[in-house]
């Protein structure tokens, strides 16, 4: 997903195939249409740019009446007949706060630390995800957290007090290590030759890291939760003072009639 931020211009793109998935140029104009996650439209029907044999852009400078979150970008194919194709699912991107952005950056430094993804590791760097997977890995495990009990939360990155930020960056690198596991096993092999047996197979070792991760995450982001929802949330329940209590056992077990 593109992150673009405010006073900066941007370009966003498309790439129209064949049916033989081979880049091909649509015979009519292609227009944008960029619309706000609320559903309001920034954009409407503006004519793109030909870069390239199927490939097009258009170019966005956000200023402050941008709001920041997820925007969508539907792109149209105006054939001469009149008839009009436009994407079920658009291009999707994000206007971001710089803040948010560098917080997110300081926690990938940490990720990498216990990925050991670091840039001077040189030929081996390039077995490991990159950034944008990273974030994406971030982002499920932000929304996680929010959705642990005992209370629901909506916050964003900027939101959650710096000391709780560990259990999301424990929850990125158990997602980060669940994909390289998926990935080891799509290059699993068993040769054989004459009794010379060689087996590539690095998943049992992802599963051992996950599971030891997951055990600790699970206890963390426990226990964080239970404490965040303590401090910052108002707790209704048994234990409040909105809940009533009978008069009586024997009235609480009988029950009430209304005309009484």
């Amino acid at each position: 997903m593109q992150v673009l931020y405010r006073g900066q211009s941007e370009r966003l793109f498309v790439q129209f195939r064949d049916s033989n998935y081979v880049p091909a140029t649509p015979s009519g104009s292609i227009s944008v249409t960029i619309q706000f996650q609320d559903g309001t439209t920034k954009v409407s029907n503006a004519a793109s740019t030909l870069l390239e044999p199927g490939k097009y852009f258009y170019t966005i400078t956000p200023d402050v009446s941008w709001k920041y979150g997820y925007y969508g970008a539907w792109w149209r194919d105006d054939v001469g007949t009149g008839i009009q194709v436009t994407q079920d699912v658009p291009n999707v991107f994000k206007i971001e706060e710089p803040a948010e952005g560098i917080i997110k950056g300081v926690m990938l430094e940490r990720i990498r630390s216990m990925l050991y993804m670091h840039a001077d590791m040189q030929g081996f760097a390039n077995k490991f995800p990159r950034d944008r997977e990273l974030l994406d890995h971030l982002q499920t495990s932000l929304n996680w957290w929010n959705a642990h009990p005992p209370a629901i939360t909506f916050l964003s990155f900027l939101e959650v007090p710096e000391p709780y930020l560990g259990a999301i960056e424990q929850g990125a690198v158990i997602l980060a290590l669940e994909s390289l596991g998926i990935f080891e096993a799509g290059k699993h092999f068993i040769y054989n030759d004459n009794g010379i047996s060689l087996t590539r197979d690095r998943t049992q070792k992802y599963q051992g890291w996950w599971t030891s991760l997951f055990q600790k995450y699970a206890a963390d982001i426990k226990a964080q939760r239970t404490k965040y929802a303590m401090d910052h949330v108002t707790m209704k329940g048994s234990f409040s003072s909105t809940t009533g209590f009978p008069r009586s056992l024997s009235r609480a077990l009988r029950g009430v009639s209304k005309f009484a």
